[in-house]
This record gives C-alpha cells, sequence and structure tokens, in this order.
C-alpha cells in the first residue's frame, strides 16, 4: 500500500555481538562514518569471553559520534542470534530499528535513509533486508528449494529495484518497530536461530498482510568472521537448521503447498530517496587491527587450490 513517504527523524540501530575483538571498532566505524540520522545504538554483548566488550566502549569514548543520542549496552548469557536479537529489539524506542550483525561494516553514507525508504513509502512493508529475498518452493527436514532470488551477494538485485518476496535473510535487517512489536519478535521456538527470518516473514504476510524484500546497500563482511561457523560459538548451525526447515514447512504447510509466492519488482529511483547531506559527521579514522581470522581463512583457501591443482598435475 503506497503512502506519502515518511520523515527519517530519528532510528535505532541494534546490534548483538559474540566474540569480535578482531573487528568490532570497524563495525562501529562503518556506522558512525556512514550514518547521517540521530540515532541509538543498543550494544548487546551476548556471552562474550574475550575482549570485544572492552574494545567497543573503549572505541565509542574515543569515537564520540556526534548523531549519537543515547548508547544502551547490555550483556546476556550467551544467547545466540535469534534470543539475543529479541532482547535488543525490545529496548528499540524509535519508528523504525536496524539491526546490523557484527560481522559486517557499512560502507554506504546515508545507508539507514536508503534500508528504511521502502519502509517509509510502504505501510505494508515490516522489514528490508540489504541481503537476499527469495520465495519458498520446497523444505523440508534435509531438503530446501528457493526460487525467484534476487541478492546483492548473488549479484541478482539492481539498485533501484526493491524486491518483495515470501522471505528475507540475514544482513543488515529494517524493520518497522510498531510492527514488529505487535507481530512478538522472532519465534522463539526458532532458537538459537536458523530460519528465523523467514518465519517471521511467512508470519507477518498470513497474520498481517505485511510483506519484506530486499534493498541494494553496500557493505562489506568476510566469511571467516562468521559466528556460525566460529570455533568458540555454541551452536551447531546445521544440526539446528535442518530441524528448522521442518518446522517451517509444519507451520505453514497450507500457504507452501499453494504455492501461491510474492515476485514483485518495485522500481524505487535513486533520486527519491530522501538523502541529507550532514556536514557534522567528520572524518573517522579507519581502525588498524590485524584481522587473524581473515588471514588464516585467506591462508587455507590458498592452500586447497593449491593442493586440488597438484592433485590435477
Amino acid at each position: 500500500m503506497f503512502n506519502m513517504v515518511k520523515p527519517l527523524l530519528k532510528l535505532d540501530i541494534v546490534i548483538t555481538i559474540f566474540n569480535q575483538e578482531e573487528i568490532v571498532e570497524k563495525v562501529l566505524y562503518g556506522i558512525f562514518r556512514n550514518t547521517t540520522t540521530p540515532f541509538n545504538l543498543i550494544l548487546v554483548f551476548d556471552g562474550c569471553t574475550d575482549r570485544t566488550k572492552l574494545r567497543a566502549l573503549k572505541y565509542l569514548r574515543k569515537a564520540k559520534p556526534s548523531l549519537l543520542q543515547e548508547l544502551i549496552v547490555r550483556d546476556t548469557p550467551n544467547l545466540f542470534e535469534l534470543r539475543a536479537n529479541n532482547f535488543g529489539f525490545k529496548l528499540a524506542r524509535t519508528d523504525y530499528l536496524i539491526t546490523v550483525q557484527d560481522d559486517m561494516i557499512i560502507r554506504e553514507y546515508g545507508w539507514e535513509r536508503r534500508l528504511t525508504y521502502p519502509l517509509r513509502k510502504f505501510d505494508d512493508v515490516l522489514a528490508v533486508t540489504a541481503r537476499v529475498a527469495e520465495d519458498i518452493d520446497k523444505i523440508g527436514f534435509d531438503m530446501q528449494k528457493q526460487i525467484n532470488q534476487m541478492g546483492r551477494e548473488l549479484n541478482t538485485l539492481p539498485r533501484n529495484i526493491f524486491a518483495v518476496r515470501d522471505v528475507i535473510n540475514r544482513g543488515p535487517i529494517a524493520f518497522r518497530t510498531d510492527y514488529l512489536r505487535e507481530i512478538g519478535y522472532l519465534n522463539d521456538k526458532y532458537a538459537p536461530g536458523a530460519l528465523d527470518d523467514a518465519e517471521i516473514s511467512l508470519r507477518a504476510w498470513l497474520q498481517k498482510k505485511w510483506k519484506v524484500g530486499a534493498y541494494w546497500i553496500d557493505y562489506y563482511s568476510n566469511q571467516a568472521w562468521s559466528k556460525v561457523n566460529a570455533k568458540d560459538s555454541t551452536m551447531n548451525a546445521w544440526e539446528f537448521h535442518k530441524k528448522n526447515k521442518a518446522r517451517i514447512y509444519e507451520d505453514f504447510r497450507e500457504y507452501l503447498d499453494s504455492r501461491i509466492k510474492h515476485d514483485e519488482n518495485i522500481k524505487i529511483e535513486e533520486k527519491e530517496v530522501d538523502y541529507i547531506d550532514n556536514k557534522t559527521i567528520g572524518i573517522w579514522k579507519y581502525p588498524l587491527r590485524l584481522d587473524k581470522r581473515a588471514w588464516g581463512y585467506w591462508w587455507r583457501t590458498k592452500k586447497d587450490r593449491i593442493r586440488k591443482k597438484l592433485k590435477k598435475l
């Protein structure tokens, strides 16, 4: 449903963090350098056992971002992604919130105005991801097939398209806070986390006729940073992913079997987006810190490639 674009006067940015001492300053840098709207920052340190919190708070004291209105810091006992996100979401106070994963560095100036734009233009949109939107074709305990995929990381999402689909994947995600609150946040049944983003997408459509979709912003993430695959992670990602595939089908069997899909590409021209040129943002020095995981991942990948080439000789 089209409406006049609502203004973005303030927003909440939520980050849940687990043992990211090597990159946490870079994650914060990306937000401080590129956000042009006054914001509250909600940091949830979820079971951190390293120097992540110490380094994050030290960087905050040093950076002193001028647009930061309120800093909310909480510690949780290793709830992992879903429950930690819900904990942070419930602290949000503004009309819109954006959750940024702790392994993603924002690289686009004015990103928050762009990512929230479809929420502010259309009254029937719950959430917008910067990653991937897709339709579920088939799903079960050990099987999953997506169709109509559109995503920045797949190089299939044009910059001027807001791709409405059945479900979205994690990434930077913007929510209408009142809709998120009304629908009851993420479903704890899917904890500690896998396909809960798909679950809330389907639930929002079936209960409220609210849509979700993908819209392009620039960010960077290295596969080596993922906490799902981290050695110190308490979550067996693939085990829960399999179980939640079965849950998705059980919870939404009638809709999925109907094979009715969202497949809507809405054009939003660049000149439509209400960017602002904020002169107070300042010049930020990029945090320099050796990223051992990224270097280690690069070296392991390189060795694997060399080994495969030698086998072919």
